[in-house]
């Protein structure tokens, strides 16, 4: 039986350094946070003083330990790897050619399906974690093992803020460049893709490899980012970052909430200026002193019908706003565990948002929150979930995100397909008594990664969020799901692959068949022996994905 899994944390802040630095950066300082192993690795130097290659048996393990995927529904049992340098990951990978075993990467363990599971070898990027920021040239390098929450307090202190960042501070810069995650922020700043500039892999032969966008490493590049840990270990990654105030300055985020009276004016009012954006992936040098914004909208279910909002949000430097922050922006506050847990009811979830709605929501004036507090709303979710498994109370989060195409020179055409969308999920819960929890919709610009739902296309991302108690509940939340995949595919749109997929498997490759062929041929190019393994991956694109591993060797 597999045992508990633990949870640990740390963060170490160095100076800045170029590229050509990193990897040795981050070994030395990995290293050197377990005093045993570098005495170990000390006592194996030779004469040169160059370190002899890590034995196996150095490199700690948990044997048969049980894991699972953030939503609750997911699960394996493996054996967990935690390598403290690329040379003991070379040592793991020598060990997966030799015996034919298979490998997936986790760091954080936020992952909402299987895609950082597998029942056979996982190994843990967690001492990967080093934060090196450069205040001059507006640049961070950050291991592939270092949280959010301790990346954001970094910037922070010198009065810098990601561009864009996932809502939970336990998930890592290698787990969310995997998915090219996006954010509120997301729908004026685009994608997570958009602002790296360089990423180290170590590829399956050992080789550490620097991607860019140079046309030399570009192909690699786009299907990393996007490409859910299935290409090589992401080993660090350098990301351009957004000065909003001055070192050693609080910043607050002031957002406004607007009404909508109907899907047509939320659809209307999501559109950013042209002025607001940054058009080419990666930005230009035009960009300097450009600060994102936040442009998104909510929508909820209360007694009394549907309600929607749209909520933009700036960064702001010093205290002279007065904090004024919502309670979902409080991840900490006494109430927010007791209503994570009631939201499970479909009726009381209702009855809940009804009083919130009344009560809660005044959109007459700004809300003010603090920065740590509004970026990562959803730990409040994670810490309800954590307390809840100590009880034995099952918390089950289903979460599916939805790309519906946007054409700059069709915008009525747009506009309509995505209150169509947003209809057929009304339709859908109304009829099957199955509202989500809560709703989102954001324009993302499009870009150039192969995996990513905006791959060519602008879009309105649609994010369902439900919670269960059982699993058939989930099992009935999942059904309803694959009906508007259906009608996303009918709409030109797609599923995002980062969160919860409910789809066939005819529609998921209809959705993708434009990448799938040079993903498969980049897979084949690093990994030919097909020791990665993901189990997401490769259950959602049977025809492409699984290829059994060459047998172990005698």
């Amino acid at each position: 039986m597999c045992p508990e899994r633990d949870r640990t944390s740390s963060v170490n802040v160095g100076a800045p350094g170029g590229p050509a630095k990193t990897a040795a950066n981050l070994a030395r300082r990995a290293a050197s946070s377990e005093a045993g192993r570098m005495r170990a690795a000390l006592d194996r130097a030779g004469t040169t003083g160059e370190l002899l290659t890590p034995r196996l048996d150095e490199i700690r393990r948990r044997p048969l330990f049980a894991l699972q995927g953030y939503s609750g529904l997911h699960r394996s049992c493996g054996d967990v790897y935690f390598p403290a340098s690329v040379e003991e990951l070379r040592v793991l990978f020598r060990m997966a050619r030799r015996t034919g075993r298979r490998i997936t990467f986790r760091a954080g363990g936020q992952s909402f399906d299987g895609q950082a599971l597998n029942d056979d070898i996982v190994i843990s990027m967690h001492h990967f974690r080093s934060i090196e920021i450069d205040t001059q040239g507006a640049r961070m390098t950050v291991g592939a093992g270092a949280t959010w929450g301790a990346i954001a307090r970094a910037l922070a202190a010198h009065g810098f803020v990601p561009y864009t960042v996932v809502s939970t501070s336990h998930a890592t810069a290698g787990g969310t460049v995997s998915g090219d995650c996006l954010s509120r922020f997301s729908g004026i700043a685009s994608k997570e893709g958009h602002y790296v500039e360089r990423l180290s892999l170590l590829s399956l032969d050992g080789q550490l490899l620097s991607l860019s966008r140079d046309e030399a490493t570009s192909a690699l590049f786009h299907a990393v980012i996007g490409g859910l840990g299935y290409l090589g270990a992401v080993i660090d990654v350098t990301y351009r970052v957004a000065r909003v105030a001055p070192a050693g300055t609080p910043i607050r985020v002031v957002t406004q909430a607007t009404r909508c009276a109907s899907l047509e004016e939320l659809a209307t009012a999501l559109l950013p200026r042209a002025e607001q954006l940054l058009h080419a992936e990666g930005g230009t040098a035009d960009e300097d002193g450009w600060i994102p914004e936040a442009l998104f909208s909510i929508a909820f279910h209360t007694l009394e019908g549907s309600r929607s909002m749209v909520l933009r949000s700036r960064y702001v430097p010093g205290t002279s706003h007065e904090l004024r922050p919502l309670l979902i922006h409080r991840p900490r506050h006494v109430l927010r565990v007791p209503i994570e847990w009631l939201m499970r009811a479909s009726v009381v979830s209702r009855g809940l948002w009804t009083l919130i709605d009344r009560f809660l929501f005044d959109v007459s004036r700004p809300y003010v929150d603090e920065l740590m507090g509004y970026l990562f709303f959803m730990d409040g979710n994670v810490r309800a979930k954590r307390i809840a498994q100590t009880l034995g109370m099952p918390m089950l989060t289903v979460q599916q995100a939805f790309m519906i195409p946007y054409d700059p020179g069709a915008q009525e055409d747009s506009l309509r397909r995505l209150v169509d969308f947003l209809g057929k999920v009304d339709e859908i819960a109304s009829r099957d008594g199955i509202p989500p929890l809560l709703l989102d919709v954001l324009h993302i610009q499009g870009d150039q990664f192969l995996l990513s739902a905006n791959h060519g296309t602008d879009g309105f991302a649609v994010t369902l969020a439900f919670e269960a108690s059982e699993e058939e509940s989930a099992h009935r939340i999942g059904l309803r799901l694959s009906e508007l995949s259906a009608r996303a595919l009918e709409l030109g749109g797609r599923v995002y692959l980062v969160k919860n997929v409910h789809a066939t498997a005819e529609h998921l490759q209809a959705m993708y068949a434009h990448a799938l062929p040079e993903f498969v041929r980049l897979k084949r190019l690093v990994d030919p022996d097909g020791l990665l393994r993901n189990e997401f991956l490769e259950r959602v694109f049977p025809a492409h994905f699984g290829a059994a591993p060459r047998p172990a060797s005698p």
